[in-house]
């Protein structure tokens, strides 16, 4: 690890253990500056699978389900037979990635907070 994906600052948005093609193509050392820098530090968690999808509008869902569909074949069949989604998956950061680069860095924080 890590594939990176980046905002358009060009600053870290997301990191995966696999390449992820049109999102995190962009390989870094686990113990480069900015992958390290990136790395959350906070506890981890669980949220229910469907968590994101029920706190996105309408055209949100429209625009993200076009992007899981023209994601490898792999990375949904897995999306698909998970339960829940949690933060010390490579799930979660691949999921991160892409609703990042779908929506924005801040919105796909606030789709996969932490159910309360």
């Amino acid at each position: 690890m890590p594939y990176v994906m980046r905002n358009v600052d060009g600053d870290i948005c997301g990191l995966s253990e696999q390449l992820q093609e049109g999102y995190a193509e962009e390989f870094l050392p686990d113990d480069a500056p900015e992958v390290v820098a990136y790395q959350p530090t906070a506890v981890a968690y669980i949220i229910g699978k469907s968590t994101p999808w029920r706190r996105m509008s309408d055209d949100e869902v429209a625009d993200v389900d076009a992007a899981m569909q023209a994601a490898p074949l792999k990375q949904r069949r897995i999306y698909e037979a998970a339960s829940y989604i949690s933060t010390e998956d490579e799930l979660f950061g691949t999921l991160k990635a892409l609703l990042s680069a779908v929506l924005s860095p801040a919105r796909a924080e606030e789709l996969l907070a932490p159910e309360t």
